[in-house]
This record gives C-alpha cells, structure tokens and sequence, in this order.
C-alpha cells in the first residue's frame, strides 16, 4: 500500500471518528423571543446569532471534561406583538412556555423580568391557575439554582437587575442583557436645514419637555411621529413614561399615587392622554396606532414620514451601517424618562441535564465575557453595575467603545415598570401585562371613560375598601349585637345556679353564644387591612367560632339523648364537669389542626375578581383542597349527627320542653353560607356599600335570634318575672339529669320556678327532721308519681322515669 492510499484510509478515519464525536453531542436547547422587528433583522442575522453563541459556547467549555460534549441549539419563538384579535399576546406566550417546559422541549429560556415572577403578589390571581395550569409557574417550573451558584459571582451585575431575578432568596434568573427606550432621529439631514434645526432645537430641549410639548412642538414646525402601540410592552412604557412626565409615580413620594388613575381629576388625564395618542396616529385614527408594529414605524421613518423612531438601546445595532458607534443618533425620551427592560436566563426544572451543570452552563453564558461578546457582536447592553466604572476596567473598555450610550445611561432617569405596579392590594403584574394593554388600547378606539377608569380602579383597589357610611355603620351594628351578646353571657353566668337557668347548661350556652360572638367578628377579614398574618388568625378565629357553636351543642345534644334512650335521669358520666373537659378537648383538637396548618402551610390571598370585575380577596393555603376537605368531614359528621339525635329525641323532648339547638344550628350554618357568598359574589357595583351593610344586619339579626332563642328569652323572662332572679340558693346534685331538659314553655317554666322559689322559703323555716322533701336508701325506690311536690328520688340505677306524669317532677333541693 501506497503513501497515497495510507493518507485516504487515515482521512476517512479521522472523517468517520468526527461523525461520531459530532453524533455524540448533546444539544443545551434554549428558547428565546424572535427579535420584535422580524421585517428589518434578517434571517441571517438569525442565524449568525445562533451560530455564533454557539461558537462562543465550545470555544469556553473545550477544556471542560463534561460540557465539551454540549452544544448550544438556539429555538427562536415565533412571537408575533400585534395581535388584531384583541387576545394578549403575553398570556399566549407564557401559556406556550408552560406547556413547552413541562414537556421538556428546552433546557433554558430567555425571559424578561415582565414575565418571571409576574405571578408573585400577596394577592393572588386565580387567572393564572386557570390560563397556565401552574398556580406560581416561576417557582414550579423553574430551577433554584441558588444550590450551585455563589452570590460573589454574580456582583458585577447591577443590584437592581439582580434582584428581579431572586424570589427569597432563591436565584431563579441570571441577568442576561438590559434595555430601555429611546428615540432615534435622523442624523443625515443636511446641516442647518429647517428640519435638521427644527429637531436639534427639540433634542436641545428633550429633557424639559413633556410628551405633551414635544408633539405640540413638533405639530408646530409641521414635523410628523408614528409611534408603535401594537406590542404591549411597548404600549404600557409609553403609558407609564407619559404619566411620570406629570405625576411622581413612585410610593415612597405618595402612597396613593395610583389614585390619579381614578379620581375626578383623572378624566383630563385621559382625554389628553388619547388625543395625544391620536396625533401620532395615521389619519388620526387611535386604532392604527393601536396595531402598529416597530417594523411599521421604522418603515415610517425610513420614508422620513417620522422625525423620530421610538425603540429600544438595543436597536442602535441596525444604524451601524449608516453610522459609527460614536455617531449614533439617539435621544433619551422627554424628561429623559425612560422605561426599562431586563433580560434572564432561567433553567427550566424539567430538564434532563443535571441542575449543577445547568448553573454551570448558564454562569459562562451570561458572565462578563459572554455580554461584552454579545455586546461587541449583537449591539445588546449588558447588565454591569456602571457604578463601579472608575475602578472596573471592563467597563471602562466598553463605554470607550461605546460611548453615545454610555452618555445617555448616565442620564438616564430610569422607570421600572415593576415598582410601579408593585402594592399589597394590586393584582400581580401577569394581570397588569395580558389585561391593561389592551384595556387602554380599547379605551383609545372607543373613548369610553368609565371602562378604562374601572379597570385601572380593580387593578389596586377591593370593593370592600372604601364601603364609606355604610362601612362605618356595619361595624357598628355589629358592635352593638356583640354587647347584648356579651351581657347575655354575663346574665346567664351570674344566674347559672337559677333552675330555670340550669336546665340549658349555662356553661355550654355562654360557649355557643361566644361562637356567635367570633363568627360575627370573622366578617373583618373581608375588609382592610391586609396581610398574611391577618388570614393567620382569622383562620384560627373561624375555627374557634364554629366549634364554640357545634361542640358544646353536640355535648348537650348527646346527653339528652343518652337520657332518652336510656330513660334514666342519673347519669353521672354526663355531668357537666365531664362534659367541659370533652367539650375543651375537642375544641383543642380542632383549633391545634389549623395551628398545624398556620405553621406549615404557605398562606396566601386570593382575588375573587380580577382586573375584568370588581375584586374581594380571600385568605387560602396550600393544599387547601385536601386539608380544608378533612376539617370539613369533620364538621360534617358532627352536623349530621348532631341533627340525627335532635331528631331522633324530637318527640320526647315536647315532653320536657323546647330544644333550640335545631334552629340555632341550621340558622348558624345558614348565615355562614349566605353571608360569604353576598360578600363574595355580589357584584352590586356603586350600591355594593349598601348591600354590605344589608348582608351585616342580616347576620347580626339572625345570630340575635338565636342567641335569644336560646339563653335571651330566659334571662329576660328572669328580669321580668321572678321575685328573686340575681340568685338562686339551689344548688342541684350535679348527677340531676333533670336540671339538662329544657323546660316546655315559658308560662309554665315561670310556674314551676314560682312553685320551687315558695317551696324554697318553707324548707328554710323547717329543721332536716320535718322536711318535706323524703330521700330514701333503699335499693328499689320509685318515683312518686301521685305527689308533684314530695318526689323521693333514689341513687339506684335501676330508677325509671315515668314519663306520663313528667309534669309533675318537683325538684329537691339539698
């Protein structure tokens, strides 16, 4: 064999040992936006971009004993800002990205901070479970890979652009560029013409002008804009950078400052606001502004059909081959206000690649290399804290190569976009991104004042908040109800030894009324303030009340029943002091299950309501379904057989007198429903302040009653018609089962009692040895049923009521 014939084998050898290598490359997939201007950037530009990271990616790991066999594949996402359907555009994409993420289609994706995280907000968005099937997609599908990457490593990005990326202090995203808005304007008009000093004298002014003045200006030297609405990112800068031009929109300077969306003053504000809109529309028409794109507008500008082309920093990178990066012509929007935009990597949590090498991975693609790379290649502005330039040399090359930027970034007084939409009772920004946009759009094409001021009102504000008069009038019929109910608990405390008043065990009365008492303060938790810790003890409040009502009605319950099934009125397991302890017990358990709950569950708002309706928050926790589930089996068990032995001593409690626990539950649990569902549900729009107040009274009166039903009546009938009601010196074996049945009627309730009080003072003026009242050791006694008024009642056992002449019992007193 040949030299010839060696050098083709060995060729062929190398060919084939390189297919190999090449097949044995495994691909990092990464999702990220089309550029916004599809029409202008080239495809090739695409896939120099691809192509090039990818070079850059090897070129970085080709010493690494792992990552030497990863490449880096690029899927562009076809997102396409104008969407003349009206659906936002945003809620398709992160719809996608869900779907896409969970499915494993990519390993990392390039989001903005408008995205990541736009779920996170004390009140939370039911929408979002609903569109994207993930209640906080961030933290469920995204890795933390705070585990793997040392915070030191990532202090040259700016602080600000950093913190967008960390949820409590977890790292979900790594800032991987930075943006902000500006203007460009045509920088080759000839020198000192009308139109090259007609836009010099504007740049010369920017910084004090308004949007207002600007286009007053420029309609007055006849100079034309078009500006692009259609993606709503861009829509909602410009909303907010025209805005700031006249209010500080900022919580710290007022706390209230997303009231100037709503007030009375607001309807000059949006007026000019859309006439503004409308004078940098073609044809003055506000819906062409609506549904133009940045490609649109640049066309416009490119045909001098615009003085100027408002876009991004980052688009500075299509006039370098018109002009030198010291040369670009470029202006920072009026009052050098400017809205900004940041870019992160994320790791997506379903990937196959480890989640080490994953950090690893995205620590080379976004470290200072890796943005000065793409900076120098793809004109995108890095996220360097350009506060440390004096001392960072990097940083300094970058400015020396770039220096109209730089000039402009440290004028720039930056609006994030976040911040502002940022408040304890706001709907997370996902609603703020698919909703107002294109509220606003509408608003531009219908001028309906009324739509766009509601929606912007829902954005920050309950239904609940301002109820005004009627507000101040529920808390206090509620205070009232709440006092009568706290003297009737002092009442039947002081009259708990009274007979009348022992036969409905005062004890487990004063708890069901204290229930009452919780249950009509628990309607606070609809109303401000708001915080996690509110939902905390309202939870624990709720639990309280409920139970206070059910267990002591299921204690008293069970022991009339166990004294008709057993028909023995001695019951000594079921005195009172046995039944506190079981009652406590219970309650215990109960409220110790939600303590549980307080303490290991994440708690959290949710709106009923969205920017679309007028919003109610609502307290929940995670696994609310299974753990809410098992308290309300719970509940349930105890109703039912609560009602089961209601029923089953119904007949023979005629007997003995009326039994209210029947209506005070059924009215209790009727309140409850009713009362949460008008709350929650009735979207009254201004009369809701009235239907409140309507729904509180429905609740105080109907607890009245059965507070009144069920200790009240007595107390009052007491106060009334006793001659001694303050005290009573009887003092009842507490094995007594007689003292627990609750009399028939009040007429001849108020005539045992005048009975027992006359039969009092005679046993008082006699010694023991002529008492009337005979009690007996033998084994067998019965009850006389042929004497009311001398009952020999026996210890035994065996003793048996005979329950036609029950009338006739007379109770003896020791």
């Amino acid at each position: 064999m040949n030299f010839r014939n060696i050098l083709k084998v060995f060729l062929i050898y190398l060919l084939f040992l390189s297919k190999i290598i090449w097949a044995d490359k495994q691909r990092i997939k990464i999702c990220m936006k089309q550029p916004d201007m599809p029409d202008n950037i080239p495809r090739e530009e695409w896939e120099r971009y691809r192509k090039e990271l990818n070079n850059y990616f090897i070129e970085k790991t080709k010493n690494h004993e792992i990552l030497n066999n990863y490449e880096i594949d690029i899927y562009f996402y076809p997102y396409l800002p104008v969407e003349s359907s009206g659906q936002p555009v945003a809620l398709n994409y992160m719809n996608d990205l869900a779907s896409k993420l969970s499915k494993k289609e990519y390993d990392f994706v390039v989001m903005d901070e408008r995205i990541l995280f736009n779920e996170m907000a004390l009140m939370e968005s039911p929408l979002i479970l609903s569109e994207i099937k993930y209640r906080q997609p961030s933290l469920e599908l995204l890795h933390d890979l705070s585990k793997y990457i040392n915070k030191k490593d990532l202090e040259f990005h700016d602080p600000k652009i950093l913190s967008y990326g960390i949820y409590e202090n977890k790292i979900i995203g790594i800032p991987f560029e930075y943006d902000f808005d500006v203007l460009y304007y045509h920088g080759k008009d000839e020198k000192y013409s009308k139109s090259y000093n007609d836009t010099q004298l504007l740049l010369q002014n920017m910084e004090n002008y308004t949007w207002n003045d600007l286009i007053k200006q420029m309609e007055s030297n006849a100079q034309p804009l078009r500006v692009a609405f259609g993606d709503d990112n861009d829509l909602l800068n410009f909303v907010i950078e025209y805005t700031s031009n006249h209010y500080n929109l900022s919580p710290e300077y007022d706390s209230n400052y997303m009231d100037l969306f709503t007030n009375k003053s607001s309807t000059n504000y949006y007026t000019e606001f859309r006439d503004l809109v409308r004078t940098f529309s073609e044809k003055n028409n506000a819906r062409n502004a609506a549904l133009t794109s940045l490609d649109d507008a640049y066309n416009y500008f490119k045909k001098n059909n615009s003085s100027f082309f408002k876009a991004k920093a980052s688009h500075h990178y299509i006039f370098r081959s018109e002009y030198s990066n010291y040369e670009i012509p470029l202006s920072l929007p009026p009052k050098y206000q400017t809205a900004t935009t940041h870019k992160y990597l994320v790791a997506n949590k379903f990937s196959k690649i480890n989640p080490e090498l994953l950090a690893e991975i995205a620590l080379i693609l976004t470290d200072k290399d890796a943005q000065l790379f793409r900076a120098k290649n793809f004109g995108s502005i890095p996220t360097f804290d350009f506060s440390k330039m004096d001392t960072d040399q990097d940083l300094q090359n970058y400015c020396q190569d770039n220096p109209i930027l730089c000039q402009v970034m440290e004028k720039t007084k930056k609006l994030y976009i976040r911040d502002i939409f940022k408040s304890d009772t706001m709907v997370p920004f996902f609603e703020i991104l698919c909703l107002i946009p294109i509220r606003f759009k509408n608003y531009f094409i219908t001028n309906d004042l009324d739509y766009i001021k509601f929606s912007l009102t829902n954005v920050y504000k309950f239904i609940t908040d301002h109820l005004g008069i009627y507000g101040i009038l529920s808390i206090l019929v509620s205070t009232i109800t709440i006092l009568f109910f706290t003297f009737y608990i002092y009442m039947t405390i002081k009259l708990k030894n009274h007979p009348y008043m022992k036969v409905i065990s005062p004890i487990f009365c004063n708890f069901i009324v204290l229930g009452c008492i919780l249950n009509l303060i628990k309607v606070l938790k609809f109303i401000p303030p708001y915080s996690l810790l509110k939902i905390k003890l309202f939870l624990i409040i709720d639990t309280l009340g409920t139970n206070l009502i059910y267990i002591p009605m299921f204690a008293v319950a069970y022991r009339i029943y166990r004294i008709y099934k057993t028909k023995t009125l001695i019951v000594y397991t079921l005195n009172n002091k046995r039944l506190f302890i079981i009652v406590f017990s219970v309650i215990f358990l109960a409220v110790l299950y939600r303590i549980i709950i307080v303490f290991t569950c994440r708690f959290y708002y949710e709106s009923i309501g969205s920017v679309r309706y007028a919003r109610i928050p609502v307290g929940y926790y995670s696994n609310f379904k299974t753990l809410n589930g098992i308290y309300q089996g719970y509940l349930s068990f105890i109703f039912i057989a609560l009602i089961f032995m209601i029923v089953a001593t119904g007949s023979y409690s005629k007997k003995f007198g009326d039994i209210c626990y029947t209506f005070v539950i059924f009215s209790t649990n009727i309140s409850d429903y009713i009362v949460g569902r008008l709350i929650t549900r009735l979207d009254g729009g201004d009369n809701y302040p009235l239907f409140f107040f309507i729904t509180i009274i429905f609740s105080c009166l109907l607890h009245f009653i059965c507070v009144y039903t069920l200790v009240g009546s007595r107390i009052l009938l007491l106060m009334r018609g006793s001659r001694n009601y303050r005290n009573s010196s009887t003092t009842n074996d507490s094995s007594d089962a007689t003292q627990y049945i609750a009399l028939r009627s009040r007429t001849k309730g108020m005539n045992i009692l005048n009975n027992i009080s006359s039969k009092n003072e005679r046993v008082h003026t006699q010694s023991y040895g002529g008492s009337s009242t005979i009690y007996s050791n033998n084994n067998k006694n019965e009850i006389d049923t042929t004497n009311s008024h001398k009952a020999s009642i026996s210890n035994n056992n065996n003793n048996e009521v005979d329950t036609s002449n029950s009338y006739k019992l007379s109770i003896s007193n020791s």
